[in-house]
């Protein structure tokens, strides 16, 4: 006769999830000092890839696999609905023309070049549950516009903002 050990007895709690709720792609705040009108218009954020490359270990049969020493950050991509007075795009657009081609000198020490951020990532209740903190971020680029009207309804403008960023973390919050 086999031994059925009672529920909960010899069994390692620390290991089964306390949480059962899914994570809601519809939950989340986009959140960067440098850029408010984004921050507030943001309709998409995709979470970066990160990689690791790996290191082949000679051996006299065979290359036996290693892990790697460096992690690769893809960039960051964000869409945002654009405001009747663009405002939110003009602040990627002019932060773009003061990276990449200042007029003068004084427009580098004028503007910090880069700015952090973070994906608040929010609970089933809407309270934040997830912080992805992007360190030492800059936009790459800034998707085109489409003017149309031909259209048959009204499709409100939205870009997409590519950002570099030296690191991304991923920290729990506190729940209250």
């Amino acid at each position: 006769m086999a031994l059925i050990p009672k529920i909960g007895v010899g069994l390692d709690t620390s290991t089964l999830t306390q949480n059962v709720n899914f994570l809601s792609p519809l939950g989340f705040r986009f959140l960067l000092s440098r850029t408010p009108n984004v921050e507030y218009f943001c309709q998409a954020a995709t979470l970066p890839t990160i990689s690791m490359q790996e290191l082949l270990q000679p051996t006299p049969f065979t290359q036996l696999p290693r892990p790697g020493d460096k992690i690769t950050y893809e960039p960051l991509t964000l869409r945002f609905r654009i405001d009747e007075n663009m405002t939110n795009y003009l602040e990627i657009f002019n932060w773009m023309i003061e990276l990449a081609k200042p007029e003068k000198f004084e427009q580098y020490a004028k503007h910090n070049n880069f700015s952090d951020g973070s994906i608040l990532l929010l609970s089933s209740n809407n309270n934040p549950r997830i912080r992805i903190a992007f360190q030492d971020m800059f936009p790459l680029s800034l998707s085109p516009l489409n003017f149309d009207v031909t259209q048959a309804d009204v499709e409100y403008l939205e870009a997409d903002v590519m950002f570099r960023y030296k690191i991304f973390t991923v920290e729990q919050l506190l729940v209250s």
